[in-house]
C-alpha cells in the first residue's frame, strides 16, 4: 500500500514538472479556454466543408450530352503542350490525374484527384465503340500493368469501334495518343463515364 502510494506521488510530481516546463518554453501553445473555443469554432466549419468536398464525386446538376463531351476535349486541347510534373494539378503543369481533374473542374464537375479513386467513378464503359467523348480511359502503370496507372479524355473513337484517341498528361506533356500504338494496347484497362446521360 505505502510503495503504491509513493508510486503515485512521483508520478503527479513528473507530471508536474513537465507541465511547469511547457508552460515555461510555449506559453503560446498552451491558450485560454475561451481563445480554444474560438480556435474550434473557426476550424470546425473548414474541416467540414474539405471532408465533404473530398467526399464529393460528381455535382449533379451536370448532365452528359453531345455539347458536354465536345467542351470538355475542347478544354483538354488547349493545354497541349503543357509541362508534366507529378502531384500537381494545373494551371501550366500537371500530372495525368491532375489534368483530368483540372479540366473536369473547368466544366464544373468535381471529381477525385488519383487515376485509381477516378476509376471507381461513373458509369464504366465495357465497349470501345460505346465511348464519348470526354469520356476517362484508365491504362496500366509503367510498374504494373494490370493495375491503375493512368488515365487520359477520349477525343475521338474511330468509326471501326476498335481504337479511340485520346488527351492526357503524359512525361512527355500534355499531348494527344491513340489507343492502338503498342504501349497503350498492351495496357488498356477500361473506361468511365463521369456524367450521366
Amino acid at each position: 500500500m505505502q510503495i503504491k502510494k509513493y508510486a503515485a506521488c512521483a508520478v503527479l510530481g513528473m507530471m508536474s514538472f513537465f507541465t511547469a516546463n511547457a508552460q515555461d518554453i510555449m506559453p503560446e501553445a498552451l491558450p485560454t479556454r475561451p481563445t480554444a473555443e474560438r480556435i474550434v469554432k473557426e476550424v470546425a466549419p473548414v474541416s467540414a466543408s474539405f471532408q465533404s468536398e473530398s467526399a464529393q464525386t460528381v455535382e449533379s446538376s451536370v448532365s452528359y450530352n453531345a455539347s458536354f463531351g465536345e467542351n470538355v476535349v475542347q478544354t483538354a486541347l488547349q493545354y497541349l503542350g503543357a509541362s508534366y510534373r507529378l502531384g500537381t494539378s494545373g494551371p501550366t503543369v500537371f500530372d495525368c490525374s491532375g489534368f483530368t481533374s483540372y479540366v473536369y473542374r473547368k466544366q464544373n464537375v468535381s471529381i477525385l484527384r488519383t487515376s485509381r479513386s477516378q476509376f471507381t467513378q461513373g458509369t464504366p464503359i465495357a465497349r470501345i465503340s460505346d465511348l464519348k467523348k470526354g469520356d476517362l480511359v484508365f491504362f496500366g502503370g509503367r510498374g504494373n500493368a494490370r493495375s491503375v496507372g493512368h488515365v487520359g479524355i477520349v477525343k475521338d473513337v474511330d468509326p471501326s469501334g476498335n481504337n479511340f484517341s485520346f488527351v492526357h498528361a503524359s512525361i512527355s506533356g500534355v499531348k494527344v495518343s491513340n489507343s492502338s500504338e503498342a504501349y497503350y494496347s498492351r495496357r488498356y484497362i477500361g473506361a468511365r463515364r463521369i456524367v450521366q446521360n
